[in-house]
């Protein structure tokens, strides 16, 4: 099992790398079109949406990705806000709410989980589009943050998890963990800013800073799809891709770290 997780990840890696660097605009947003129609489909289904309403999810996350082509100041801090937003939005849902009160909501109800996932994924995915063309090395430098905060979590939780972060919606999740992946993603945040913006010790600390909130909203993103998964009493969204489970389970907290990274970006004056 850790074999295969290994070799899709190796697999994962190398593929993003190829397609932030080397794909042209129009073979880029092909990509992330068929993984927000896959993405919107295990969204929806967690949502205990049917099939077809999974489906028509997915197509209409897909479909959206092409509303930056008309409208030019679509992509802006303001959109970036409004996803931390509805991130935060998120947040305060898991720990008001538990998934097994949400499980018993009405057939009106639940489907509000499942439509949240345009305005919290739909900026990730338009961010990630304008960045892998105007700026590749940002958005190599976010997936790097978040993808070192998925390291040090686990490997501090491992080591020396021994307090539940939120028990109810995952079980898994120690604050050993969760402090492990912060400093994670301070260092890589502190290295980006030191090989693209230079040495000055505001530019490194404004590094730290940025990894930190980035890592902070890639967990809500992660618990999120954890709240929904639990609620829908399974394991992983999906079996998409061998040792990791589905699609969402590698997307989620990418989808939630994008926007606050920009919205850093933006602020911090270091938006390209």
């Amino acid at each position: 099992m850790l074999r295969q997780r290994l070799i899709t990840a190796a697999f994962l890696l190398l593929l993003v790398f190829v397609l932030i660097f080397q794909a042209s605009s129009p073979v880029f947003l092909v990509f992330l079109m068929l993984l927000a129609l896959f993405a919107g489909q295990e969204w929806g289904r967690l949502s205990l949406f049917s099939r077809p309403f999974a489906l028509l999810l997915g197509l209409v996350l897909a479909v959206l990705l092409l509303l930056p082509l008309w409208l030019n100041n679509l992509i802006g801090p303001m959109l970036a806000d409004i996803s931390v937003a509805a991130w935060l939005l998120w947040a305060v849902l898991m720990l008001a709410v538990s998934p097994s009160m949400l499980h018993r909501a009405s057939i009106w109800q639940r489907p509000f989980t499942g439509f949240m996932l345009l305005p919290a994924f739909l900026p990730a995915f338009w961010f990630a589009l304008q960045l892998q063309r105007q700026s590749p090395h940002q958005l190599l430098w976010v997936i790097l943050i978040i993808s070192a905060g998925d390291v040090g979590a686990m490997t501090f939780g491992k080591l020396w998890g021994r307090r539940r972060l939120i028990p109810r919606v995952s079980p898994g999740k120690t604050w050993e963990g969760l402090l492990g992946g912060l400093l994670a993603s301070a260092i890589v945040g502190t290295l980006g800013a030191w090989i693209w913006l230079g040495a000055h010790p505001l530019v490194l600390c404004s590094g730290a800073l940025l990894g930190v909130v980035t890592a902070i909203f890639a967990v809500i993103g992660d618990l999120a799809e954890s709240y929904l998964k639990r609620r829908a009493d399974r394991k992983d969204s999906g079996q998409l891709l061998p040792g990791h489970g589905g699609l969402l389970d590698r997307l989620d907290s990418i989808s939630a770290g994008i926007p606050v990274f920009v919205a850093g970006i933006y602020y911090l004056g270091w938006w390209k």
